[in-house]
């Protein structure tokens, strides 16, 4: 099996399940089809950043790294829309954002990865933000939900 399909494989039995040993990961590989050495698992697991931690009945296990960068994200995220929108205005179910030039992009990443509902993707430009919706309503929820972010001058209401 190629490497990247196998690490992919080992952080989804990560995510899935709770090991306490290489062996009843290396056996669960198995399962699915992968043999892999002692030697070879450790390497992925080295590979993939997996650390051993207590659980919350103390017996310890490998546990992917995501979540510190999840929090540092979705804090940066927040912070994007805090800071660099300036204004939001709606056309049907369409959202157009404003933003200081050169920051558009993070806001669009910002507003993709925090999952409001009805997103059906954006489009971002040097200081504009396009965002199509699923309908008016969730246009019109999108543009309350950044517009309570905080308090902006010149937004169009």
């Amino acid at each position: 099996m190629v490497r990247s399909r196998r690490l992919t494989l080992v952080a989804q039995l990560l995510s899935g399940s709770r090991f306490s040993s290489q062996e009843e990961l290396a056996r669960a590989l198995e399962r699915a089809g992968v043999s892999v050495t002692q030697a070879t698992l450790s390497r992925d697991l080295r590979s993939l950043g997996v650390a051993k931690r207590p659980g919350a009945n103390g017996k310890t296990a490998y546990e992917l790294p995501s979540p510190a960068v999840e929090t540092l994200d979705r804090e940066r995220r927040l912070l994007d829309l805090r800071a660099f929108v300036n204004q939001v205005k709606t056309a049907q179910n369409l959202v157009v954002v404003r933003t200081p030039p050169g920051h558009a992009n993070g806001v669009a990443r910002a507003i993709d990865l925090a999952e409001f509902e009805g997103v059906v993707g954006s489009v971002a430009g040097d200081d504009t933000v396009l965002v199509v919706m699923e309908d008016g309503g969730a246009a019109r929820r999108l543009k309350r939900n950044l517009d309570s972010l905080g308090t902006r001058e010149g937004i169009a209401k």
